[in-house]
């Protein structure tokens, strides 16, 4: 009867006891795969988080280059109206607040200079101040140096109007003058604070200034001046906050690793972060001159989703044994969903790289892939190079609004008349091509000109007024030539397109 009654009890035993050990195996196991994927899923937010940073600086480098232009191509009596082309650059960025104009002045100059500058800014007067110091008004570069004198600013307001006349006498900025003028590149500066909040050395640090040169227009050698933009780095970091936060909850950490930046490197520190201990990635972003580390930290190693995930699989499994197979189908499906959100935000990513935003056409990098593989494969294919005739005057008449609405017209309008299989690219400006598949000369000239007979004789309505363009088509058939060759001798047809009297077409013997 005791032997009966431990039997009794002794299967049951062995079966929890079993099925406790399966319980927990499946458990622990489930929780290292879930680490792992978080490991997994958290270093590729790392890797695209960096590059959405990455591409935002590389888009106000653009920005700021464009004020750059304007003072390069533009003689010096078109200065004065700087403010109007900046109020576009500025416009067109998310974290760009100011766009200054340094013009370079020698010692023998800064009188006149000054009095040039108090025609339009009465109270002007050049400062600086000394590292250390207070501000000191006047020259006081040593050796006759030439400084670079704040002349122009936008937006216009107190704050950004106290910036007018200020020059750098630091060495720090003399060493970044030296760097532009030898390799014609922009340079960022260390995190510095900003004069538009005031001169108070315990305020915070809360801007990064990018310096971009200018050259003369005739030489393209002499430094005439610099364009700053400035970028408060509490817009940029927090931006990237606000795109993070909503895919997991990351603390991040940005760190300076250039020249001058060793008394105070971080750039940006979240709020949480000391208090944060987790997984943690590091990654560096290459900028012109200097380098960023950017650290991200995941708090937890493995979601709450997915804890309730294993609890629910080691209860399952405490419960009856069948559920252990629906629990991991479960967690299978749930990791496929994961996986597949993650490949559509990045095939979202990559579809952003590859068109243009504009016109939802290819873009140039998209081009560039395109054609190297063609060739690569030595592939016989036409490539036809078009722009809009007279282009500019849209711009001029109807503002950048209108000649937007007349890039938009002209390629859905082409598009209508493309062959299968033709790809069809914006390259730039008002600067389009197509990669198409037709090699025979006469199918070809007949394409041709009906794109540019179709869009001749459509029309837009910009402001209320009808307005209508041609295009000026250029084409070269592929038999072995190079990239370089091809695009060469595509640009000079559409060139004779133009000479020809333009809203025509000609293609290369």
């Amino acid at each position: 009867m005791i032997l009966t009654l431990e039997k009794k009890w002794l299967y049951p035993l062995i079966t929890f006891t079993v099925m406790a050990l399966i319980a927990l195996c499946v458990g622990y196991f489930s929780y290292l795969s879930q680490q792992r994927y978080s490991q997994t899923i958290f270093e590729n937010l790392a890797e695209r988080q960096t590059e959405v940073l990455a591409e935002f600086i590389g888009s106000d480098l653009d920005h700021i280059g464009a004020g750059a232009n304007f003072f390069h191509a533009t003689d010096r009596d078109e200065w004065d109206h700087f403010p109007i082309f900046a109020r576009q650059v500025v416009g067109a960025s998310q974290t760009l607040v100011t766009l200054q104009w340094m013009e370079r002045v020698e010692e023998a100059q800064v009188d006149q200079f000054v009095a040039n500058a108090r025609l339009q800014y009465p109270n002007y007067q050049i400062y600086t101040i000394p590292k250390g110091g207070e501000k000191t008004l006047g020259y006081i570069m040593p050796a006759e140096a030439p400084i670079f004198a704040a002349r122009d600013i936008y937006p216009r307001n107190a704050a950004n109007e106290s910036v007018l006349g200020f020059y750098s006498s630091r060495p720090r900025f003399q060493l970044v003058v030296d760097n532009m003028r030898i390799h014609h590149k922009p340079s960022l500066s260390d995190k510095v604070r900003l004069i538009q909040d005031g001169l108070d050395s315990s305020l915070e640090r809360d801007g990064i200034l990018v310096y971009h040169p200018v050259f003369d227009m005739e030489t393209n050698q002499c430094l005439i001046g610099v364009v700053i933009g400035v970028i408060r780095t509490s817009h940029y970091f927090e931006g990237l906050m606000v795109r993070t936060a909503a895919e997991q909850k990351l603390e991040v950490k940005v760190v300076d690793l250039g020249f001058d930046a060793e008394d105070d490197p971080v750039l940006f520190e979240s709020d949480n972060w000391a208090t944060t201990d987790g997984l943690e990635v590091r990654k560096v972003l290459d900028l012109p001159n200097r380098q960023w580390a950017i650290y991200f930290r995941l708090g937890d190693k493995v979601t709450v989703n997915d804890l309730l995930i294993v609890h629910g699989i080691l209860f399952g499994g405490f419960v009856i044994a069948c559920l252990l197979s629906y629990i991991a189908y479960l967690q299978v499906r749930a990791k496929s969903n994961l996986e597949h959100q993650l490949a559509q935000r990045t095939k979202e990513l990559q579809f952003l790289v590859e068109h243009d935003s504009l016109t939802g056409l290819y873009s140039r990098h998209a081009f560039n892939q395109f054609i190297a593989a063609m060739v690569e494969e030595d592939r016989r294919f036409t490539l036809i190079s078009f722009d809009v005739d007279k282009f500019k005057l849209v711009n001029d008449n109807f503002g950048h609004a209108g000649g937007d609405k007349m890039l938009i017209h002209v390629a859905r309008t082409v598009e209508q008349c493309l062959e299968p299989g033709d790809i069809f690219i914006r390259l730039g400006g008002d600067e389009f091509g197509i990669i198409s598949n037709v090699i025979e000369r006469d199918t070809l000239n007949t394409y041709l000109n009906l794109i540019c007979s179709t869009v001749f004789t459509s029309n837009i309505q910009i402001a209320e007024q009808a307005v209508c363009c041609s295009l000026s088509i250029g084409a070269a058939i592929r038999d072995h030539d190079s990239v370089e060759q091809l695009i060469h001798s595509a640009d000079a047809q559409m060139y004779k397109s133009k000479n020809a009297g333009r809203n025509t077409v000609s293609i290369a013997e």
